[in-house]
């Protein structure tokens, strides 16, 4: 698992994919930071997180896009398959490695409420869940991200397949308020919109902490099993 890491890593890095969404990110963030933060004046960062947290659901499937479909392209998936790394080495590997991209989005976005903070005061248990329920949020994206990577070999295809799935469960809070009643409720329920609410208000919810980390767990199970079905197939 961690030699595979480690390749992504470095694969990562030695591609304008990275630097590209990277950046973008920085720039996205700096923008609503400059709007909200500045010429609004609030001192609440996580208000910025809760404006750009729907980017994630575009960013997130560009970073996973290759992972799995890339292997498939080239023909490594062959011997990825064949090798003595087993199907969970392989999709955590790359799966932590797609994390560690997004984890060094956040870190440096850190600079925006650094700023706020020596301008003047900031709530920072407020801004500190924020950035929990951020992270947990892009974690489960990512986690789509990579199984949709594993459903074919054209990476384009994976990064759109992955941006509808997100943006569908993304709605689904709307759609459960137009539609009512008790499948209206569990559409809400399921909402990856509905459970960052909390984070983004400042409310730090086991609950919605316990659903993403279910959620991505599921996620990379679900692509383990489609991985494995055709190890053998």
């Amino acid at each position: 698992m961690i030699t595979i890491y480690k390749r992504e890593v470095a694969a990562f890095f030695r591609s304008p994919i990275a630097y590209s969404v990277i950046g973008f990110f920085m720039v996205l963030t700096g923008l609503f930071f400059w709007i909200n933060n500045i010429i609004i004046g609030s001192t609440e960062f996580s208000e910025t997180l809760s404006t750009i947290s729907l980017f994630l659901i575009f960013l997130a499937p560009v970073i996973t896009m290759k992972l799995l479909a890339d292997e498939k392209r080239n023909g490594t998936e062959v011997l990825l398959r064949t090798s003595p790394i087993t199907v969970p080495q392989i999709i955590v590997g790359k799966y932590l490695a797609a994390l560690t991209v997004f984890s060094v989005m956040i870190v440096l976005s850190f600079i925006y409420p650094m700023i706020i903070s020596i301008l003047g005061d900031i709530p920072v248990a407020m801004t500190i869940g924020g950035y929990i329920g951020f992270f947990v949020m892009g974690a489960s994206f990512l986690a789509v991200g990579l199984f949709t990577s594993s459903l074919t070999e054209n990476q384009i295809v994976a990064a759109v397949s992955g941006i509808v799935i997100l943006l569908c469960m993304w709605f689904l809070q709307s759609i459960g308020a137009s539609i009512g009643g008790t499948i209206g409720d569990i559409f809400r329920w399921v909402s990856l919109l509905t459970r960052y609410n909390d984070f983004a208000y400042g409310a730090f919810s086991f609950a919605s902490l316990f659903y993403y980390i279910s959620f991505t767990l599921v996620m990379l199970f679900v692509t383990g099993m489609n991985y494995e079905r055709k190890r053998w197939s």
